[in-house]
């Protein structure tokens, strides 16, 4: 008898979990699990830094203008109603449309669109975007839904920063709760609002069904951290995450060598160079051109590419992709050459070598890789590297404080101006610290001269003038522009228009469907 028992509480138990396992897959149909590699640094459109901040926030704010799958400014998918450009680009109205509400039921209005632009002005909240918007005279009210912003230059390139990031901010709440508070519980008008924000875990945003244009079609979406790209990859594979965001290249190219890995799979060119930045600053040992040439004749980007990358990336020369016109071929790659390296380090006092630093964030496999790499190549010529390698949000403050001699970055630019791939050499940027000081009168001249010029292919010399000149100085060293692949839950449809340099399927969750 109680073997019976036994037997049917056993079966009972087994269709208990049966039924519990439906439940669950029934409720997961309408969540969408995405990995990023790192934990965002902190939910403040107005001073991240990081890619991983902007995948969080572009779900939870909308832009001001949005930028179509063929690279020009549109209304469509924006809080414009229209704009227009007037007085030769000294000008920039913008019609905002009415309806809109923000995550916490308030009307956005020209009142927000206006604070935000104060805000990245502001000279006490510090972003590091601040230069691209210190040439606005003054931001104009007109009426309740129309904002002018007028500039006291031209400035061509100014509508891809016009478009505040993508993220419009709600003044009222802002104020009420204060910058920290809205780190905190980030609200936008965006497809998804921010739910919660479990540290070292996951972040819970959820489908916002007052959005103002077409409501998301999956209703929750989680972004979980994954510092290890081996569990976020297993995970994958169950099915326990649907997404990974920016896979690495090997791991893209091995799962699609496999079959039968319930993976569809798609890429795209990435408006971005990777790069090694130096501290130039006059108390730093890369101050001297001499051993920053020294350092560039001595790696090896192809080693590099093949290590990390394989066939998905392309070797740079300059920073602009060679995709876009503004592309620079011409400019110094400083191809592998240790004679010459051993050369320039004899004429400037370090015939025998020296040791220094460089540093990567370790919560991204490729990079820590490849000045692992690095590592090896520069000792060919007898400069002893060490690596270090330290969290995030560690690693954004010592190598903004001109800790590290040496350190691996990437840039990502706004589309479709490849303004900002040059802006941070201007000696009063603010990103000019942040990737290790460079001072050019001449190249500040042509920056300034970009903004102004509107004959398109005068302003696409300008843009490889610059680069060539800065790549005579190293004012950094670019290795590539990457090819990014994409592995995701075959149960999931991403539109094939988000599939480009102007339109990323990262940014547009919200058209993603089971």
């Amino acid at each position: 008898m109680k073997k019976t028992i036994s037997l049917f509480l056993t079966f009972s138990l087994l269709i208990g979990l049966m039924i519990f396992s439906v439940v669950v897959t029934a409720q997961e149909d309408d969540t969408v699990h995405i990995a990023i590699q790192t934990e965002p640094s902190k939910l403040n459109p107005i001073t991240y830094q990081d890619t991983e901040t902007d995948f969080v926030l572009s779900q939870i704010c909308d832009p001001l203008v949005e930028v179509s799958t063929e690279g020009s400014y549109t209304a469509e998918g924006a809080i414009i109603e229209d704009y227009r450009i007037e007085e030769g680009g000294k000008v920039y109205v913008f019609e905002i449309r009415e309806g809109i509400k923000f995550h916490n039921g308030e009307d956005l209005t020209g009142e927000d669109v206006k604070f935000t632009y104060e805000s990245l002005k502001d000279k006490e909240l510090a972003s590091p975007h601040r230069s691209y918007y210190e040439g606005i005279e003054d931001i104009v009210l007109v009426d309740e839904y129309t904002v002018k912003v007028i500039l006291g230059d031209t400035n061509v390139t100014f509508l891809t920063n016009a478009r505040l990031r993508n993220h419009v901010l709600p003044k009222d709440y802002i104020e009420e709760v204060g910058w920290d508070g809205y780190e905190k519980h980030p609200v936008g008008s965006g497809p998804y609002e921010f739910i919660e924000h479990d540290p070292g875990q996951r972040i819970v945003l959820k489908k916002f069904e007052d959005f103002w244009g077409e409501n998301a079609k999956i209703d929750n979406l989680i972004f979980r951290f994954y510092p290890e790209t081996t569990s976020a990859v297993m995970a994958l594979q169950t099915k326990e995450i649907d997404f990974i965001a920016e896979m690495p290249a090997e791991v893209f190219e091995d799962l699609k060598s496999k079959e039968d890995v319930g993976l569809k799979f798609g890429t795209y060119n990435k408006f971005e160079d990777h790069r090694i930045c130096f501290n130039k600053r006059e108390d730093s040992i890369f101050s001297d051109v001499r051993l920053r040439k020294a350092v560039a004749y001595a790696v090896n980007r192809y080693e590099l590419i093949e290590l990390t990358r394989g066939d998905m990336a392309v070797p740079a020369a300059g920073r602009v992709p060679s995709f876009h016109p503004a592309t620079a071929p011409n400019a110094n790659a400083y191809e592998e050459n240790l004679e010459k390296a051993q050369e320039l380090m004899a004429e400037a006092g370090y015939p025998d070598g020296f040791k220094t630093k460089i540093f990567a964030p370790s919560g991204y496999r490729e990079r820590v890789l490849e000045v692992q790499q690095i590592q090896q190549q520069l000792a060919r010529i007898n400069i002893d590297l060490e690596v270090v390698t330290l969290e995030w949000g560690t690693y954004l403050d010592v190598t903004a404080d001109g800790q590290a001699p040496m350190f691996r970055e990437r840039w990502s630019a706004g589309v479709p101006s490849p303004y900002s791939f040059v802006e941070n050499w201007h000696s009063e940027s603010g990103w000019n610290a942040i990737f290790g000081t460079y001072e050019n009168d001449e190249v500040d001249a042509l920056i300034d001269l970009i903004k102004v010029t509107t004959d398109q292919e005068e302003r696409w010399q300008l843009y490889r003038t610059v680069q060539n000149l800065a790549m005579d100085e190293v004012a950094c060293y670019p290795l590539y522009w990457p090819v990014i692949g994409e592995a995701y839950n075959d149960e999931i449809t991403i539109p094939e228009d988000v599939w480009n340099v102007f339109k990323r399927p990262i940014y547009n969750v919200d058209k993603w469907h089971f």
